[in-house]
């Protein structure tokens, strides 16, 4: 893999973020959205199979690269509080259920959501950064190995 293509590639990976985290904010938005599009797990998200799979190959020798794993498998475990919270599998006690309306609970759940989604946005923006140092290192790098 030359620069440009490696360049072209973590460019490509950073839209498949993009698109992913706006997929997770539609889906707290309430717009219903399907589970491959917003997957939980980091390796299975199309950034994980790129960052696992040819930028592993290709770029795991560089800085830059060891520092986008830790705020991305961040970003994956708030998104799984969040999908198990809007779909009551996280947060509600049964005295919680016994001693409020359902309508209040899905507020409630809709508001631990929204302030996770604040959290989440934040990771995202540090991986967006350490996407950004990468795009820098690959820059000055005089050649990868193939």
């Amino acid at each position: 893999m030359n620069k440009i293509e490696a360049l072209s590639a973590i460019r490509r990976a950073k839209s498949a973020h993009l698109k992913w985290r706006a997929f997770a904010q539609a889906l707290i938005a309430g717009v219903p959205v399907t589970d491959d599009k917003v997957p939980k797990l980091h390796t299975e998200c199309d950034f994980g199979k790129w960052y696992y799979g040819d930028a592993k190959k290709h770029l795991w020798h560089l800085d830059a690269y060891q520092g986008i794993e830790s705020p991305h498998e961040m970003l994956h475990a708030i998104y799984g509080r969040i999908f198990n919270i809007l779909h009551g599998m996280e947060g509600e006690r049964l005295f919680s259920r016994l001693f409020t309306t359902k309508v209040e609970r899905e507020r409630r759940r809709s508001e631990i959501a929204q302030n996770l989604l604040v959290e989440l946005v934040a990771v995202s923006e540090t991986l967006l950064r350490a996407i950004e140092i990468l795009e820098i290192e690959v820059q000055a790098t005089p050649t990868l190995p193939d």
